[in-house]
């Protein structure tokens, strides 16, 4: 290309792209701009006030941290799997069981149901981090804070064989030490009486009842063990609802999002008719 028709090529470009005159129509248009962004604004929220009441529910929930049975280790569970509450507050049986229990339509049901880690807490491997479901609809207050707790159980129920069974072992260790306690206390009780009455010797009730308070001793060192994992097992290993749903209303902030959105449309239509002006039109082909 020669050197005259390469300055003609860009002196060309050059009046194209004259951005200096895009500022000047902007800036004696800038009642446009302004009117734009206000306009925009107000659609924006108006479209919000419009529709539905939208409500949204957040239940957080502590799944629980099972530990090995003859000791404290750390095992692996649906509990640690960081996928489980997702999965299962997604599952069609499960939703269909929530819109039934909670009144809110499936639909509404499966497409406001969100799960999330709680931000700030530090997994580490075998440990669950506290996890929040919500669920958010276009419905009665009450069928979404339904909805939302109801998951937040069901989902807790479904991880929870582990330490409930282990729950309900300790239970039953505790009851049967408990029992043969009030059976050998019952035989220290005719062991003295006999002592008392003298209808057997002293040595052979003296030995009898050593090895009563021996087993007594040992029965009582057992509850005492057992109730101490109990308490590990309901307050450690077993989820927990930490926090119950309650459902709020959260157009305000759509409310924000509509009113930002609708401004800078309103804003980038402005300029485009600030910039279309005929006047603008004249100048630049001049």
């Amino acid at each position: 290309m020669s050197p005259t028709k390469r300055s003609e090529t860009q002196a060309e470009f050059e009046q194209e792209v004259d951005f200096g005159r895009y500022l000047r129509a902007l800036a004696s248009g800038w009642w446009l701009l302004l009117a734009g962004l206000v306009i925009g604004a107000v659609i924006g929220v108006a479209l919000t006030l419009g529709g539905g009441k939208l409500y949204k529910a957040k239940a957080t929930v502590y799944l629980g941290q099972p530990l090995a049975v003859s000791s404290s280790a750390q095992i692996q569970s649906l509990s640690t799997n960081p996928s489980t509450v997702s999965t299962l507050a997604h599952d069609q049986d499960v939703l269909d069981q929530i819109s039934k229990q909670s009144g809110l339509p499936l639909k509404k049901l499966r497409a406001g149901v969100s799960t999330a880690t709680v931000q700030g807490s530090l997994s580490k491997l075998g440990q669950t981090p506290l996890v929040s479901i919500s669920v958010q609809a276009s419905a009665p207050r009450k069928a979404v804070t339904d909805a939302a707790n109801e998951l937040a159980a069901l989902v807790l129920a479904r991880v929870s064989d582990y330490p409930i069974t282990k729950i309900a072992v300790l239970k039953a260790q505790i009851a049967s030490s408990s029992q043969q306690i009030v059976a050998i206390d019952k035989n220290l009780s005719r062991v003295n009486a006999a002592v008392a009455s003298g209808s057997a010797s002293s040595a052979e009730q003296l030995t009898q009842a050593t090895l009563f308070e021996q087993r007594r001793g040992t029965l009582t060192d057992e509850i005492q063990t057992d109730q101490l994992l109990l308490a590990q097992a309901k307050t450690v290993e077993q989820g927990k609802i930490v926090t119950f749903a309650k459902a709020t209303k959260s157009t305000s902030r759509s409310r924000k999002s509509a009113l930002v959105v609708g401004a800078a449309l309103g804003l980038l239509i402005g300029a485009l008719v600030a910039i279309a002006r005929p006047g603008f039109r004249r100048e630049r082909s001049s």
